[in-house]
């Protein structure tokens, strides 16, 4: 329920922003849970996968949209995302959350129902 809860409260707060500005919306909602790395990890992966489901955003890099199927792009992220204690500030979601402009395999393309795209 909690959840679901910070999902639909970031999908509105952070509609066509970047994926570093959805996770610092998330850190936001997720605040007041104690120790609650895992917890902001679950629910970022969570929304993004809805948010794909519900065909409101796309993934891409470079100008070009991530082949595969919502799994395999989400994994892409998944396994790209920094493990232990970061050696700089590009290995870090958190703080200015460069990792999400230096080291993430993809962004968000925000899709409009009017068809534009928001490309962040």
């Amino acid at each position: 329920m909690e959840m679901q809860r910070i999902c639909d409260a970031v999908a509105k707060s952070a509609f066509g922003l970047s994926m570093g500005a959805v996770w610092q919306h998330i850190s936001v909602e997720c605040a007041h849970i104690p120790d609650n790395t895992a917890f902001k990890f679950d629910v970022f992966f969570h929304l993004l996968e809805r948010l794909l489901s519900e065909e409101k955003i796309r993934l891409a890099s470079d100008g070009q949209y991530l082949p595969g199927t919502a799994e395999q792009q989400l994994e892409r992220i998944k396994n790209a995302w920094p493990q232990g204690e970061p050696v700089d500030e590009l290995d870090d979601p958190e703080g200015a959350g460069l990792w999400f402009l230096a080291k993430s395999p993809a962004g968000i393309v925000w899709l409009m129902h009017d068809g534009r795209e928001i490309w962040t």
